[in-house]
């Protein structure tokens, strides 16, 4: 999905392999889940892919963010070109511990470079500035063609403000060593005066990669650090169709900020320094917005973004929120070991509610974190982990390991525990909930295994424990969460694989007692789906893909349903200027509780993963034309029908009717 920066041959290729990896990461999550960092993970493998990493040239965090890669391969890497420089990316096959499976999925993101070192006395010279310079400037334009009550609905009776257009545009450059971005974004149903009137700007200046100074940002940026349990912006890989390599993080450090996600973000100015020792520092002051609850008192600032009526427009940026901390990261003969922490303060008191799923949320005014992390090598053994201490005492931890046991078999074990009190709101560790790390327990096996070339093997089973009630309960929960997969490639042109995952977790509900009074009992709720997906590559221009996938749901006192999908994709690049993705799926399901998913091909950094329910159809077609070799096209059409009502969603979102179509329009120009 990168033209005009790589050559065209590698460009379709590498694009697709870049969506595939979106859509193992993400085919799995409900889209609420995904969708706050779905678009800034899309955003960093694309760019990624477009500017890959020199393998001969790259510094160990350099290939630390290549997917696939762990400390133990970028270690290998770099042994490896001290011997003799890469002449070919498929050398990386020759690496320990780098087999098809990986080096497939890192395929995308490498490239090779002379080993010469950069010049480091040209800092007042304009060619080091603009050395590998590109420009980027495009505008994005999407919208549902049905009108929703929402703009229906007079804006005294809290209707939209806005007309029906998301419209998102960015103007960016980089070279070697300094980035420059302003994006500007407007939702759907929001305002837009001019072109001071969008509802979201962001913008940033950084230098990359001078010297010892590895990051210097003014202006918004993300902070990914250890395990992601003290500071985690920008998203990352969980659970998924890769079971072994994604439970650990490679932290990404200061990234300058280029999304149109409008909460998960700093803005002020970090920078980091050094080499075998790094030093970090931020500051950061912004905006938020949040419900008002008193003189002086609001509740968490919220995620969604959305300013469409008058109500949401009288909360916007109404409060603002300090952040400033820093970490210092030693690289040593046992490995990366870092030291973290930051103080946070809010300009108003922040209440946590009276629900019970809020009792250990966090209070106040002002709040800090403090955590210490690794990673290291055993013998052929990746070990990681993170502990933390929020300032009321609350502590969280994760430890694994990565290690192969026999020649073909690779084996993941984590286990985590974030304690009920644990506060860590600008983190994101690995576990079950899609919050902060809080509440949680639990145990974590994945298992992946070559049975031959042709056949690999693989799955997980993770337990987990809340010791504290969660949204929607009034006690401890548990459950556990299984996956199996076996891949089969018949050949370079067939492959075809089965997916089975069940997950079980107590929930509560209500019956009425020989009383006739409401009684609250346990039980189990378990959804459980099987999946076969068949893709053929007819020809170097034509691939087909067929999906069919069954859900079966049960929830807490409850009987059975079940829910269908069937789909049919085909893929045409009739030239190497165009590419056209086109899809037809049938699903039947009795409710929403046996909704299915399916990941959609979309517009550059958009993260399409469609939820369907009920009983219909849906087509859509997508379209990228590199028109020249400064101009990239996308285009998107979907239409959804729905066979058993005749209206969609509800509130403001309602829409009247059995269909429902959107489009999707993107220019790039690239320099």
């Amino acid at each position: 999905m990168i033209c005009g920066v790589v050559p065209e041959v590698a460009y379709s290729q590498d694009s697709t392999s870049v969506e595939e990896q979106l859509e193992k990461a993400f085919e799995e999550l409900d889209p609420e889940e995904s969708g706050l960092t779905g678009e800034q993970l899309t955003q960093f493998l694309e760019d990624l892919a477009a500017d890959p990493i020199n393998i001969n040239r790259g510094k160990l965090d350099d290939l630390l963010q290549i997917p696939g890669i762990n400390l133990k391969i970028a270690r290998a890497i770099v042994d490896y070109r001290s011997t003799k420089p890469f002449e070919t990316k498929e050398e990386l096959l020759e690496v320990s511990g780098i087999g098809p499976a990986t080096y497939r999925r890192m395929q995308p993101y490498v490239a090779i470079g002379g080993s010469g070192e950069r010049f480091r006395d040209m800092y007042l010279r304009p060619e080091y500035w603009l050395a590998n310079r590109r420009v980027e400037v495009f505008s994005r334009y999407q919208r549902d063609l049905q009108e929703s009550e929402g703009y229906i609905r007079p804006d005294s009776l809290g209707g939209y403000l806005g007309s029906p257009m998301k419209y998102y545009h960015r103007i960016r450059m980089n070279t070697n060593h300094l980035s420059v971005n302003f994006t500007q974004e407007k939702d759907a149903g929001e305002p837009l005066d001019g072109v001071k009137g969008f509802d979201f700007n962001s913008g940033h200046i950084a230098l990359v990669d001078n010297g010892k100074l590895n990051e210097l940002v003014v202006g918004d940026y993300s902070l990914s650090f250890g395990q992601g349990l003290v500071l985690w912006s920008g998203g990352a890989f969980g659970k998924g169709r890769e079971v072994v390599g994604t439970i650990s993080k490679n932290e990404r450090g200061i990234k300058p900020y280029s999304s149109a996600q409008e909460t998960d973000f700093f803005r002020g100015i970090a920078a980091s320094y050094g080499d075998k020792i790094e030093l970090t520092g931020f500051y950061s002051e912004r905006p938020r917005t949040a419900s008002v609850t008193g003189i002086d008192t609001t509740r968490f600032p919220t995620s969604t973004g959305f300013h469409r009526t008058e109500n949401e427009l009288d909360r916007k940026n109404n409060i603002y929120q300090m952040t400033t901390g820093g970490r210092l990261r030693v690289d040593s003969r046992l490995g990366l070991i870092g030291v973290t922490g930051y103080y946070n303060r809010f300009s108003s008191y922040i209440d946590k509610g009276s629900l019970l799923s809020s009792a250990f949320d966090y209070e106040g005014r002002e709040h800090s974190v403090f955590g210490v992390d690794y990673r290291g090598l055993i013998s052929n053994s990746f070990l990681f982990g993170e502990f933390a201490r929020s300032e009321n005492g609350g502590f969280g931890g994760i430890v694994g390991v990565e290690t192969p046991i026999g020649v073909n078999t690779e084996l993941a074990l984590a286990y985590r525990h974030y304690e009920k009190d644990f506060q860590s709101f600008l983190a994101s560790g690995f576990g079950e909930q899609s919050s902060g790390p809080q509440n949680e327990e639990g145990f974590y096996v994945g298992l992946r295994h070559i049975l031959n070339p042709k056949i690999i093997l693989s799955g997980y089973f993770d337990q987990y424990q809340f010791n504290a009630p969660r949204f929607g309960t009034s006690q401890p929960t548990g459950g556990f969460d299984v996956l199996a997969l076996s891949e089969i490639n018949f050949n370079r042109s067939l492959n075809v694989y089965f997916l089975v995952r069940s997950e079980t977790r107590d929930d509560e509900y209500v019956v009425l007692n020989e009383m006739g009074n409401e009684q609250i009992l346990m039980g189990e709720e378990t959804r459980s789906s099987i999946r076969t997906n068949f893709e053929y590559q007819v020809s170097p221009d034509v691939r087909l893909r067929s999906r069919v996938e069954l859900v079966r749901n049960r929830e807490a006192g409850g009987e059975w349903e079940t829910g269908f999908l069937i789909y049919q994709d085909l893929r045409v690049e009739p030239t190497r200027r165009l590419r056209i993705d086109g899809r037809v799926t049938l699903f039947d399901t009795e409710s929403f509780n046996t909704r299915v998913y399916q990941f959609e091909s979309d517009l550059l950094y958009v993260m399409s993963n469609t939820v369907l329910y009920d009983q219909g159809q849906r087509a859509y077609v997508a379209l990228r034309y590199n028109a020249a070799d400064f101009m990239d096209v996308w285009f998107k059409y979907g239409v959804t029908v729905f066979e058993d009502r005749q209206t969609i969603s509800s509130g403001l979102n309602e829409t009247k009717g059995n269909v429902r179509n959107s489009i999707g329009l993107q220019v790039r120009l690239l320099f």
